[in-house]
């Protein structure tokens, strides 16, 4: 479905079928606005006119399949909308994290086509990697991805999950691709970033199979997978919900503490995260610990944390070269990758890395 899709009779036919419409109300007509900064799927905020009172929503918001085409062909390649969609029907209903409630999913069988039909949380202030968030939204992301981590932390219900517990495909695909990704970004934005900047960045894809072997040895859970501030909203609903989590797409069974560090290392500005970093990793680890979370000391946090700094050089590196190019685009994807190597650095990351990977040779 595309959003030149939308219409008054699809409309009426899924609010029927879901019982959220009166059989005898009908939608007259629908008011479609696209929203939102993403770039692989489109979302849509729809406004019904009904044919008469009712209890349905007055306002949702509809996710469907980019129309570009180049971001159509990553959102297939990359499973982003089957995953998306499953997450919605599947595991969305036993985490704790607060998501927009879906009222309708699917997905074609060439994995391409899909709509979601979600609760329209506005007004809300979304957030901006760009802009970044003060400490206390940075909090609010952290306890919240406590809550996406908790459920399922230690569990082995999600092994071998077909959509879900994809690493070996999905991470291999990483290792070979991300020297090419690094080329042609280093060759785009070289002149935007630093020496030190791109001399890690050489080195971080020189490593990159270490990179996903050190990430093997920290817990597996339901992981977002693009855990930052364009995937949040704040004071959502009018401010009755403090931060809802959006933009599933990367849903993946695999370290929780990755989202910790992506969200951490992409929302402060350096002096912020440096002075802030520890008591923000106590309120996740505590947050864990409150929803049952045994055997995962903080210090064993501490530890893991490192490996996740490399993230937004991930994701920012593999999203300029998958997406179609945009001028908010080029400006995010570099920030990511320079705010990244600088938490890297900040951590000694790199050797972290290539400490785990020598250890597991000689085990």
């Amino acid at each position: 479905m595309h959003a030149s899709d939308i219409c008054p009779s699809w409309i009426d036919q899924v609010l029927h079928e879901t019982g959220m419409l009166d059989r005898t109300v009908t939608v007259t007509d629908v008011v479609a606005r696209p929203i939102g900064t993403g770039q692989v799927a489109d979302s849509i905020q729809v406004t019904p006119s009904y044919s008469g009172p009712n209890d349905a929503p007055t306002s949702f918001v509809l996710k469907v399949s980019s129309e570009n085409e180049q971001s159509r062909s990553a959102g297939r390649t990359e499973m982003n909308y089957l995953r998306e969609v499953r997450f919605y029907q599947d595991i969305a209903p036993r985490l704790k994290v607060r998501v927009p409630h879906c009222h309708h999913a699917e997905i074609d069988s060439n994995r391409t086509e899909f709509v979601l039909m979600l609760e329209d949380l506005s007004p809300a202030r979304p957030g901006d990697q760009i802009k970044g968030c003060t400490v206390g939204e940075t909090q609010l992301a952290v306890l919240e991805a406590a809550r996406i981590h908790a459920p399922f932390w230690g569990s082995d219900e999600l092994e071998g999950n077909p959509w879900l517990d994809i690493s070996g495909t999905y991470w291999s695909r990483f290792i070979d691709m991300m020297p090419v990704w690094w080329s042609g970004f280093e060759e785009r934005y070289r002149e935007k970033l630093s020496a030190d900047d791109l001399a890690l960045g050489r080195t971080f894809t020189d490593h990159i199979g270490d990179y996903y072997a050190a990430l093997r040895t920290v817990p597996f859970t339901v992981q977002h997978g693009d855990f930052r501030p364009d995937n949040v909203l704040f004071d959502a609903a009018g401010g009755d919900v403090p931060l809802a989590v959006l933009d599933w797409q990367t849903a993946i069974f695999g370290p929780g503490i990755v989202d910790v560090a992506y969200f951490i290392g992409g929302a402060l500005g350096q002096e912020a995260r440096r002075a802030n970093e520890a008591a923000l990793l106590k309120t996740y680890h505590d947050e864990l610990q409150s929803l049952g979370v045994t055997g995962y000391t903080f210090e064993d946090l501490v530890r893991d944390y490192p490996i996740g700094t490399f993230q937004n050089f991930v994701i920012g590196v593999a999203a300029a070269m998958l997406v179609v190019r945009t001028d908010r685009g080029d400006d995010l994807f570099v920030s990511m990758v320079a705010n990244s190597l600088a938490h890297a650095r900040d951590h000694n990351a790199m050797a972290c890395i290539v400490d785990i990977a020598e250890r597991a040779v000689h085990v």
